[in-house]
This record gives C-alpha cells, structure tokens and sequence, in this order.
C-alpha cells in the first residue's frame, strides 16, 4: 500500500513555489555585518539557530532513500535524457550516478561505498551538492534524515543517532549533543548525463525504484535547462542572514573550507584558464577545469613538500617545476612526476547567495 499521507506534502510545497512565481514576491532579507570573526563559535552557530525557519514538511516529509537500487548506464538510458543532471562519484573502486530528477524529491541518499556510509545530498533551493561520511568523529556511524527546518534556504540535516542539527552547506552541527562538530565531506561530479556516461560507461545509477511514488522528472522548481526559473532567476526562496552581489544570487560557485580559511570559486572563470593557482591562507590549491565533464575539481599543488604552479599548454596541462604532465583527475602520466596523484580537496557546487550566507569572510576568486 502507499502511504498516501506524503502527497498534501508535496500538494503544499507546489502550490507555494507556484504562488512564488506568480506573483514574483521578493523574499525578505536579513542583512547584517559581514565580520563574525570576533565572535564566539558558540555564539556564531547559535546565530544560525536562531534564524532556523520551517520549510513545511515534518521530519522526513522529504524522505531519504534508505537503501538505494542501482541499475546499469543501459538501464538508466531507459529514463535519463543526454541533458539530464546527474551527481557522481568515484570513491575507491565504486563509480555511481544520483539523478538530480530523483533527489529532488529526497534530497538525501543514504548510501555505502565498500561498506562505508556515505550519505549523497542535495538540497535544491540553495543548489549544493556533497556526500559526507556516516562515520563521526568518535567513531560511532550514522545515517541523515531530513530535519524539515532550513536556515538560510538551505536543508538543516539530522543524524539518526542523537538527533543532531546539521545544515548542509555548513557541514557543521550548529544544535544538539554534536554541537560544533563537523563532518567529514566527499566531492561529487555535477554533469550531464551523457558527459557522465561517456567518461564512465560503467557506472551504476540510481534507480527510479526508490520505494516511493514520485513524478521523477517533474520538477517543482523549474529545470536547469530552461529559463525563467527558480533556478537561475530572482533571489532565494526563503530568509537568508545576509547577501552580497559579487556573483548573482543562483550563480553555481565552487566552495571550498580547508584549514577554518573559505573560499568561492567561480566555475566559468576557472573554464576561461582551463588552471587557477590559488593561495588560501597557507595553503597552496590549483582549480583544474575538467572540460569532458564540464565541472572544477580541487586539489593541492604541494606533491614531495614542493609546491607545484601548474599552466594550461595546448590543451595540456604541465607544472613548472618539473614540466611533468597532468590530467584533469590530478595524476601525472609524463615526467618525472610521472605516477603522482594530487590530493584532492573536499568541495561543493552551491549557489552564490546560500554560500555566502554561511561564510561571509570567504575569499573569492573571479
């Protein structure tokens, strides 16, 4: 039997996204001073759990998928369009795909990778994407539900062991026993389906068979495809703690946190160079565009102790050390570097407005 109590869920969050766009009502913003760093972080997270608001559903109102079903690329072919969104991930010796069409409607994934938890999510009002390992700091193991709360539009997460509050973009619990703790995160890949298949032809993908009924691939915020949407017009949906117009509002930035230091990457900027070496505080990162998937992967450049400049030379990439050459993954293939794997640094695909919101004090490259 369907538990037909899901659907006024799904009835209330479409009728107030249509209100949105039929009356185009710019949201309410909260401003506020940019400069957080003479604060507490007992009172900088206690500010975010202050401005927690409902999104409307309850608790998993937006259910997870708890125990996923992968079919082949043959099989997914059978449901995905070439243009269709989908996160991946090449974790170990696993390659797996999450339709952006099915998160939608579940936002989480709980998933394993060799028998470790890692739980895949998206949150579509603020546009993020990011796996974060079920295995806490003191090594107790957990899955996420969905809190039903957001706080700067963007999904509050909870653990299933002590109830715990985490916001995605923050990575960091903000109320509950974990209080200022943060997870560990995982990268994904966001590309099109026939960018994802063509590099990785073997890859599992999410099936449709999530044990819920939902119209996958009806999307209730509009498409990344189109125009004149949620997705790429107007502001954010809900109250955010304050703004900044370096980038537009939906603009689909790189962020990155390393070593307490933020940074926002512009993704067309680093697609213009191909390469960006960038310095973080101390830390020494390259952002390296990868062109057959459309996206920006991040690493360090310190390989040996020795930081590495890399340049972009007829479609290849080299550092200038050692001229040894470099894919877009972060391994050497020539030169005496030759075998090398950059180490590559956790990172997200998030909206300009929600990422700021969160960090007010990132850097930003442009």
């Amino acid at each position: 039997m369907v538990d037909l109590r899901i659907f006024p869920w799904i009835l209330l969050a479409i009728i107030v996204i249509a209100i949105f766009f039929i009356y185009n009502i710019p949201p309410k913003v909260e401003t506020s001073s940019p400069t957080l760093s003479d604060k507490s972080l007992d009172e900088k997270l206690s500010e975010f759990t202050k401005n927690i608001i409902s999104g409307g559903p309850p608790p998993d109102g937006i259910p997870p998928i708890e125990n996923p079903k992968f079919v082949s690329v043959k099989d997914a072919d059978d449901f995905l369009n070439n243009n269709d969104i989908v996160f991946g991930i090449v974790y170990g010796n696993e390659i797996k795909a999450y339709p952006q069409k099915i998160l939608v409607w579940h936002e989480i994934v709980n998933d394993e990778f060799n028998g470790e938890k890692i739980s895949v999510t998206y949150c579509p009002l603020t546009g993020s994407v990011i796996g974060f390992k079920g295995e806490l700091k003191d090594g107790n193991v957990t899955t996420f539900g969905t809190s039903g709360n957001l706080v700067n539009s963007n999904l509050v997460m909870y653990d299933r062991n002590s109830k715990t509050w985490w916001p995605q973009v923050l990575s960091q619990a903000i109320a509950g026993q974990r209080k200022g703790e943060e997870l560990e995160s995982v990268s994904l890949v966001w590309a099109t389906w026939e960018k994802w298949k063509g590099r990785y032809p073997n890859s599992l993908v999410l099936s449709q068979e999530t044990g819920f009924i939902r119209p996958y691939g009806n999307d209730p915020y509009g498409s990344y495809l189109s125009t004149g949407n949620y997705y790429d017009s107007g502001g954010p949906f809900f109250p955010v703690m304050r703004t900044n117009n370096t980038f537009s509002d939906k603009k689909v930035i790189i962020g990155v946190k390393v070593s307490n230091l933020t940074l926002a990457i512009g993704k067309d900027e680093v697609k213009l160079k191909n390469i960006a070496n960038i310095d973080l505080g101390n830390e020494k990162l390259v952002a390296i565009y990868d062109k057959d998937l459309d996206d920006v992967r991040v690493f360090s450049r310190v390989v040996d102790n020795k930081t590495l400049d890399f340049k972009f030379e007829n479609g290849r990439i080299f550092d200038s050390l050692t001229n040894s050459e470099w894919t877009a993954l972060g391994n050497s293939v020539s030169g005496t570097l030759s075998g090398n794997q950059l180490t590559q640094i956790a990172s997200m695909n998030v909206m300009w407005f929600a990422w700021y919101a969160f960090y007010p004090e990132t850097q930003v490259y442009v």
